[in-house]
């Protein structure tokens, strides 16, 4: 099949590695042209974008995908689909995640694995074949791929896993491991991840606080440095806004206030802004 990654950072890299020689790939950052003239379009896009660049992923998406093809979203945080959806035919859109820690180092990719992914199935007869197609393609290449009919529950997981480590590690400049022992660091965590969940229970998604911080302790066993910390060492944007960001707004959307992800929020802003 003919299959298009959308931002080529790390994880674009991860999911190019699986892809490789098994899949016809049209690699596709906001260097690159998404199809030269006469080419053809693609059965399935992959879009890898940080959250701030999903417009611009929508916009190629709707160049190059094909009437059957689908469309898959494996980035953090919340809001990417309707951003997505602004474009493309939401039938045709696959909600999903990747758990992988992954960083490039001097161009070159380091990651602790294939990694896993979950992928939403399109409601498009169409895109549905085309969705399974590709997972078996990634599945191929060595990740774990799982194809559901809701994929919520993954993402409001990872969320709680994200929001809990991102932010506290890119602002004690840790990497994962480090984490885990941090006298401050920690607990900070613990509450971020405990008021993730209250939240993703009040919007349907029962995640029991007590369990949260569990969630993501093992995590820490992937020794790199999170997205978040690697885009404020770089003087980049965050994802601040898509995933603290995002449960204070869905907390204020059920009546569940999120205090400690609204302050960790403001202060990786305000870091952002000195960098």
């Amino acid at each position: 099949m003919r299959v298009a990654i959308l931002g080529m950072g790390a994880i674009g890299h991860v999911v190019a590695r699986a892809l490789e020689g098994r899949a016809d790939l049209v690699r596709v950052d906001r260097t690159r042209s998404p199809l030269r003239a006469g080419e053809p379009p693609v059965d399935a896009v992959v879009v890898c974008t940080k959250t701030y660049g999903t417009a611009w992923a929508a916009e190629m998406a709707a160049r190059v995908i094909a009437p059957d093809g689908v469309v898959a979203t494996v980035q953090n945080g919340l809001g990417n689909m309707e951003t997505l959806a602004e474009r493309v035919d939401p039938r045709r859109l696959s909600l999903g995640s990747i758990y992988v820690g992954a960083e490039l180092v001097n161009g070159a990719l380091d990651a602790t694995g294939p990694g896993r992914v979950e992928l939403g199935r399109p409601t498009d007869p169409g895109a549905r074949a085309s969705l399974e197609s590709l997972a078996a393609t990634m599945a191929d290449g060595g990740m774990a791929v799982t194809v559901v009919d809701d994929p919520l529950p993954t993402v409001w997981k990872k969320l709680v896993v994200n929001a809990a480590m991102n932010p506290t590690t890119a602002l004690f400049r840790l990497r994962n491991p480090e984490l885990l022992e941090h006298p401050a660091g920690r607990p900070l965590a613990d509450e971020l991840a405990r008021e993730a969940a209250r939240v993703a229970t009040a919007v349907g998604v029962p995640i029991d606080p007590d369990e949260a911080p569990g969630m993501w302790h093992p995590v820490t066993t992937f020794v790199n440095r999170s997205s978040m910390f690697q885009d404020m060492e770089a003087g980049r944007a965050t994802e601040v806004d898509a995933i603290n960001g995002a449960v204070v707004r869905e907390g204020e959307r059920v009546g569940v206030h999120a205090p400690v992800n609204e302050a960790i929020t403001v202060l990786v802003k305000a870091v952002e802004k000195t960098r």
